[in-house]
């Protein structure tokens, strides 16, 4: 697997001495007129994550009911795809949607009917990846139900009828794992053919996530064996990683080298 960094153009200068093999862009509202890219050079896969929340603080929702609030969020994924087309990004990373303050029934057809468009609206070699979500979902400090795009036939149903690959989150399939009670690892095999990029963290429990590696429950060298012939890049995503000159991105960075996720060692 390649060695990605995800950063935001505030502190990517304090992190390139990592020398990723690849870089995920994390967007908010407030970045999306793109112009600090144009500062950016960088040999190697760019990758986009689409903004999670509006200006207002609320969720970008592809699978809301509410029409209004569908359009909104795909009015803003298409900005991420224009940007995306002129930063050469390979691919835009998309969550679902289907966030509630309880568990509830969230239809499917939403979130395929925003999907259809923003795929009909890609130009280029760009692609849409959709991440795969936790049982359980931080917002604004409060625990909420993820109520889509979790169980590992949900996912490979919806990714076979949109013809898209998964950006696999580790943790988050760890945590939905825990929740439910299911196998990890089988559950993480499952899905390996749609992986098309890597979140990785430790996670402890059913809402812990963003783990330092090695401090959770993740088996990573058992992952390591899984996923070694993948051909994507693994971004870790340790929370609060970037501070301090991305000292938590550099002792994920060694403690994943040491058991083979990457190759070469002694880089970071």
């Amino acid at each position: 697997m390649k060695f990605g960094l995800k950063v935001h153009h505030s502190d990517i200068a304090s992190l390139m001495d990592m020398r990723p093999e690849a870089l995920e862009f994390a967007l908010f509202c407030g970045d999306m007129d793109g112009s600090w890219a144009k500062g950016i050079e960088f040999d190697g896969p760019v990758v986009l994550h689409m903004p999670e929340k509006f200006a207002d603080g609320s969720l970008v929702d592809l699978a809301s009911p509410e029409e209004g609030k569908r359009r909104d969020a795909v009015a803003i994924l298409k900005r991420t795809i224009d940007l995306g087309a002129a930063m050469g990004a390979e691919s835009i990373i998309c969550h679902p949607g289907g966030i509630r303050a309880k568990p509830e029934f969230v239809d499917q057809c939403p979130l395929l009917d925003s999907m259809h468009e923003l795929i009909a609206y890609v130009r280029g070699t760009t692609r849409l990846l959709l991440e795969n979500m936790p049982d359980i979902y931080w917002y604004k400090g409060v625990l909420h139900s993820s109520c889509l795009f979790k169980h590992k036939d949900e996912i490979s149903t919806i990714l076979d009828e949109l013809s898209l690959g998964l950006c696999m989150d580790l943790c988050h399939a760890k945590l939905y794992c825990n929740s439910m009670g299911e196998d990890y690892l089988s559950y993480v095999t499952a899905l390996k053919p749609y992986i098309r990029h890597i979140h990785v963290s430790d996670a402890r429990g059913s809402t812990e996530e963003g783990v330092q590696i090695g401090d959770g429950e993740v088996d990573f060298a058992a992952l390591r064996k899984l996923l070694g012939d993948v051909g994507a890049a693994a971004v870790p995503e340790i929370l609060d990683g970037h501070k301090d000159g991305g000292a938590g991105f550099r002792i994920a960075a060694r403690r994943l080298e040491k058991i083979g996720f990457f190759n070469g060692d002694d880089r970071r």
